[in-house]
C-alpha cells in the first residue's frame, strides 16, 4: 500500500492536476479482484426532520436533482431491499413514487442511484457517480442523510468543483441539513464502504480526503444532531450551529477572505479556498483554509464515539484512529 501511495503522489504531480485521479484507483491485495476504491468528489448532508413524509419528499427532490445534474452519467436505480439495479431513463420520479407507496411512512426508506464509467479495469464494480439517501422512520431519533459522489472531472476535463459547490447549495436548500461536508473523497462499491482499511493510509497522508458513510456516522451520533462530523473544502452548517458559533457576521470576519461564506435559506456553506485540496502530511502541507474552518468549528465537533467510523488494519485502535482523523486539521 505504501508503494501505491507514492505512485499516486507522482501521478498527480506529473500530470499537473487532479483529473488524473479519475484514471487511478486503490487496489485490493489481489489486483485481479478489481478496484477497492476510486477517487472522486463527494458530499454528505445530515438532517433531522420528524415528519417522515417531509423527509421522504426531501430525499426524492435530492435524487431527482442529482440525476438531472448528470443525466448522461446516472442511469441506474436501486429499489429498496433489492440486490440489483434497474435502468432509469425519464421515469425516475414515477419509480420513486411507486417505491414510496410500497413502504409506509412509518418505516425508514433508503435507496441509491448509480452511474458507471468504463476505465478499462477488470471486475470493476465501483461506480463513480452515486447518490445515497436514508429517510429515518417516524419518531426514530437518528439523523436522516443524503450523500452524492461524482468523478473528479467531466469527460471534457473540467474540474467538477463548481458542480459540487452549486449542488451542495441546492441540496442544502432542499434538505435543510443540520450539517455536512463536501470535497475529495473515496468512492466504494455499494455496501463496501468499510473497505476503508485499504484507504486509511491515504487518509492519513492526504488530509483533504473525506470519508463518506452516512450509516456509520448516524449510528455513532444517535440523538446528537447539533455536532458536526468534520470539515472539508465545503462545510455545511445549519442556522442553529451558525447561531451557536456567534452568527454570520463574526463568522465572515473570522474566515473571509481566505474562505468564502455562502448563505442559503437555512444555513451556510463555508468554502475553504478556491478549489478542493488534498494536502500532504509528508511535506507538511495542510491547507491553511481548512485549518481555519476546523479551528472555528472545533467547539461544535462531535467526538463522543462509542466505536469508530471505519475499519482499520490489525493492530490499530479504531476509536483512536477515528479521533485522530477528525482532528487532522487542528
Amino acid at each position: 500500500m505504501g508503494n501505491s501511495t507514492e505512485v499516486i503522489v507522482e501521478l498527480v504531480r506529473s500530470n499537473g492536476g487532479a483529473c488524473v485521479l479519475d484514471r487511478i484507483h486503490l487496489p485490493y491485495d489481489r489486483p485481479s479482484a478489481g478496484p477497492a476504491a476510486k477517487f472522486g468528489l463527494g458530499c454528505e448532508l445530515y438532517f433531522s426532520e420528524p415528519d417522515s413524509a417531509v423527509a421522504r419528499e426531501r430525499v426524492k427532490n435530492f435524487l431527482l436533482d442529482y440525476q438531472a445534474t448528470f443525466p448522461e452519467c446516472v442511469n441506474e436505480f436501486l429499489p429498496t431491499d433489492a440486490r440489483r439495479t434497474v435502468k432509469i431513463r425519464n421515469d425516475l420520479a414515477s419509480k420513486l413514487d411507486a417505491e414510496f407507496k410500497k413502504h409506509p411512512h412509518e418505516t425508514g426508506y433508503s435507496t441509491a442511484l448509480y452511474g458507471a464509467v468504463d476505465v478499462g479495469l477488470p471486475s470493476d464494480d465501483v461506480d463513480p457517480y452515486q447518490a445515497n439517501v436514508y429517510a429515518r422512520p417516524h419518531k426514530n431519533p437518528r439523523l436522516s442523510y443524503v450523500g452524492a459522489c461524482m468523478s473528479v472531472c467531466s469527460d471534457a476535463g473540467q474540474f467538477h468543483k463548481e458542480a459540487l459547490l452549486s449542488g451542495v447549495l441546492r441540496w442544502s436548500t432542499m434538505c435543510q441539513p443540520k450539517h455536512g461536508t463536501g470535497g475529495f473523497t473515496f468512492i466504494f462499491a455499494s455496501g463496501m464502504a468499510q473497505n476503508t482499511k485499504y484507504a486509511l493510509q491515504m487518509m492519513k497522508r492526504f488530509p483533504g480526503f473525506d470519508f463518506i458513510d452516512g450509516v456509520s456516522f448516524t449510528r455513532e451520533a444517535g440523538t446528537v444532531h447539533n455536532r458536526i462530523k468534520s470539515v472539508n473544502w465545503l462545510t455545511v452548517l445549519g442556522d442553529e450551529l451558525v447561531s451557536e458559533l456567534g452568527g454570520i457576521g463574526p463568522m465572515r470576519s473570522a474566515l473571509e477572505p481566505v474562505c468564502k461564506v455562502h448563505e442559503y435559506p437555512g444555513g451556510v456553506v463555508i468554502q475553504a479556498g478556491e478549489a478542493p485540496q488534498l494536502g500532504d502530511i509528508a511535506t507538511d502541507n495542510i491547507p491553511e483554509a481548512y485549518r481555519m474552518v476546523a479551528r472555528y468549528t472545533k467547539s461544535v465537533r462531535f467526538e463522543d464515539y462509542d466505536e469508530a467510523l471505519f475499519r482499520v488494519a490489525p493492530g490499530l485502535d479504531r476509536k483512536e484512529e477515528t479521533l485522530s482523523w477528525i482532528r487532522r486539521f487542528d
